[in-house]
């Protein structure tokens, strides 16, 4: 709990004050823009652009292996997350067998105890 509420319900509410704060910087951009616009000579149109083909092609070939390596990444990180869940149950399953070997203890020297 932080500020007296849950994390869930905290995130919501951040999102929420987020959008809100976002909504009134765009009304008072927007009030500013109306009151000064923008002068003629500070203004420029983009009609198109030239591109060349090799700069297409080679743009494409670094996406492809952008691709491949975010797949090669994805494939990692799956199976470190699998080792992770193995590496868990393993640790369940030592503390149970040192807490059955705990309790054997313990009867053991009730035992004894008894038979001095």
């Amino acid at each position: 709990m932080i500020f007296g509420m849950p994390v869930e319900q905290l995130i919501q509410f951040a999102n929420f004050l987020g959008l809100v704060l976002l909504g009134v910087l765009a009304a008072f951009g927007l009030r500013y823009r109306k009151k000064n616009p923008m002068p003629l000579e500070h203004q420029l149109e983009v009609a198109g652009a030239l591109v060349d083909s090799k700069a297409v092609k080679q743009l494409a070939e670094a996406i492809e292996a952008h691709t491949r390596e975010a797949g090669a990444q994805r494939t990692d990180a799956e199976k470190s997350r699998q080792l992770g869940y193995r590496l868990i149950e393993a640790i369940n399953h030592f503390t149970g067998e040192v807490s059955d070997l705990r309790q054997e203890i313990r009867n053991q020297t009730m035992v004894i105890a008894r038979r001095k």
